[in-house]
C-alpha cells in the first residue's frame, strides 16, 4: 500500500466527514419524516371522524322527527299480528293461500320452516309450492309485495312443465311449478 499525500488525506478525511454527516442526517431525517406521516394520517382520520359526528349531530333532529312519525304511523302494522311461532306461521299460511287462490294459482303444498329469533323479532318462514302460468305468478308476487304485514319472498325456483321443444300454437301460457319461501317477522313481546 502506498501512503497518501497530505492533500489526498485531507480530501479523504473531508469525504469521510461529509459521508458521516449525511448518514447521521438520514438516520435522523427518515424516522422523523415517518413519524410526521403517521401523525398527519392520524390527524386526518380524526378530523374526518369529527366531521362525520358533527353531521350526525346536525341530522339528529330530522332523525327524531322521522322516528316520531314512524311511531305515529303504527309501525306494528308491518309485522305479523301473532307473536307465537305456530300462530304466526298459520297467519302466513292463511294469507298465502288466499293470495294464491284469489289470483288464479293452484296451491300444491306448504311447509313451515323452523322459526328463528333475531333480537326483538321472530322470523317465521313458510316454504310454498304452487302451479301457475307466468301472468298468474306475476299477480301473486305483486299481491305479496303490496300487502301488509310485509312478507318477503326468497329462494324462488320456477320450473316449466313442458319441454324446451314445445311450440304453443294456442297462445296460452304453459303451466309452471313454482317454489319459494315466504317470510314474515313478528315482534316478540318480553322475549317470549
Amino acid at each position: 500500500m502506498r501512503s497518501l499525500s497530505e492533500r489526498q488525506s485531507r480530501h479523504l478525511a473531508a469525504g469521510l466527514l461529509i459521508s458521516c454527516l449525511v448518514m447521521v442526517a438520514l438516520l435522523v431525517y427518515i424516522p422523523v419524516r415517518m413519524l410526521h406521516r403517521h401523525y398527519d394520517g392520524a390527524i386526518a382520520n380524526r378530523t374526518d371522524l369529527i366531521a362525520r359526528y358533527q353531521h350526525i349531530i346536525a341530522t339528529s333532529a330530522e332523525i327524531r322527527t322521522a322516528l316520531d312519525h314512524a311511531k305515529k304511523n303504527e309501525g306494528r302494522k308491518h309485522f305479523l299480528r301473532n307473536t307465537g311461532a305456530a300462530l304466526a306461521a298459520s297467519e302466513i299460511q292463511e294469507t298465502a293461500k288466499n293470495l294464491i287462490e284469489t289470483n288464479g294459482g293452484k296451491l300444491i303444498s306448504m311447509q313451515v320452516v323452523p322459526f328463528k329469533d333475531e333480537g326483538a323479532y321472530r322470523r317465521v318462514t313458510i316454504n310454498i309450492q304452487l302451479s301457475s302460468n307466468m301472468t298468474t305468478l306475476r299477480k301473486i308476487l305483486y299481491a305479496v309485495e303490496t300487502m301488509q304485514p310485509y312478507l318477503l319472498v326468497d329462494n324462488v325456483n320456477v320450473r316449466s312443465l313442458v319441454n324446451a321443444l314445445y311450440k304453443n300454437a294456442s297462445g296460452m301460457e304453459p303451466e309452471m311449478t313454482v317454489r319459494f319461501d315466504l317470510t314474515g317477522y313478528a315482534l316478540m313481546v318480553d322475549g317470549k
